[in-house]
């Protein structure tokens, strides 16, 4: 028997990341637990010394002006109705 198998792996650290969520003393919401795993990882990084990516920023563009027909070719207008 494997003492360590991939399920008892997930579980415990499910068990750790409640743990740590409920001492943190967060809400039962999908952001709060979004929240703590961000803690919890960027804990265990900073206790290893594994440097975190660098945020990546979008580069800045000025607004392209809007071009009235993007293939060159104009369309005739369409009669109103009534």
């Amino acid at each position: 028997m494997r003492i360590l198998t991939i399920r008892r792996m997930l579980g415990l650290a499910a068990i750790g990341v409640a743990y740590v969520h409920g001492k943190r003393g967060g809400d039962a919401t999908l952001a709060s637990i979004a929240d703590t795993l961000r803690h919890v990882w960027s804990s265990a990084a900073e206790r290893l010394g594994i440097e975190q990516r660098p945020k990546r920023t979008m580069p800045e563009r000025s607004a392209s002006p809007r071009v009235g027909t993007p293939n060159g070719l104009d369309r005739p207008s369409r009669p109103q109705g009534s």
